[in-house]
């Protein structure tokens, strides 16, 4: 690709047009009121750009990525209240049998997709995860998984669920007696 960035600062400027193509897309999709647009926005415009410029990993990506954590944590925790607490409280049991039957289904699926698709344990485990498509690719980070692999399938399980799943339930139990 003739006038790349080349050399050993490169990473540097990728890394910015990075964050400034991430942000560009997620002001952008939430700009245009798309579901979810600011976090769907962040991922492609960051993916599209890191794939022309050819970015590679810089040291101030952890930094990014630990202070993205932070502002999430500090966003989840703001949304928390006593009478939020109270109701997990009274819905502990069917709170811990959800979780303990999503992740059985997680370990299902995740044995699928390494057996079919032969994908490592930690990508698989993770690509089928319940959470959040941000701290599930974190976490892929961390935990030395296909980082590609583990958005591009939490991407399509936000959109599915975005677009398609919350309008046709919205549909179908506002005519419900």
């Amino acid at each position: 690709m003739s006038g790349a960035v080349t050399g050993p600062g490169a990473s540097l400027p990728r890394a910015a047009v990075g964050l400034l193509a991430g942000a560009a897309g997620g002001l952008l999709l939430t700009w245009l009121r798309v579901p979810a647009g600011t976090l769907v926005g962040a991922v492609l415009g960051s993916a599209v750009a890191g794939s022309v410029v050819r970015a590679r990993p810089h040291p101030l990506q952890r930094a990014v990525r630990t202070a993205g954590l932070v502002l999430i944590g500090c966003v989840s925790a703001a949304r928390l209240d006593g009478h939020s607490l109270g109701i997990l409280a009274r819905a502990a049991l069917p709170v811990l049998a959800a979780v303990v039957l999503l992740l059985a289904l997680d370990a299902a699926l995740a044995r699928r997709l390494m057996k079919r698709h032969r994908l490592d344990p930690a990508t698989a485990v993770l690509a089928c995860a319940p959470g959040g498509l941000s701290e599930l690719s974190v976490l892929a980070v961390k935990e030395g998984a296909d980082v590609g692999t583990v958005t591009v399938i939490h991407l399509v399980r936000v959109l599915l669920v975005v677009l398609v799943v919350l309008p046709v339930l919205v549909l179908v139990l506002s005519r419900l007696p």
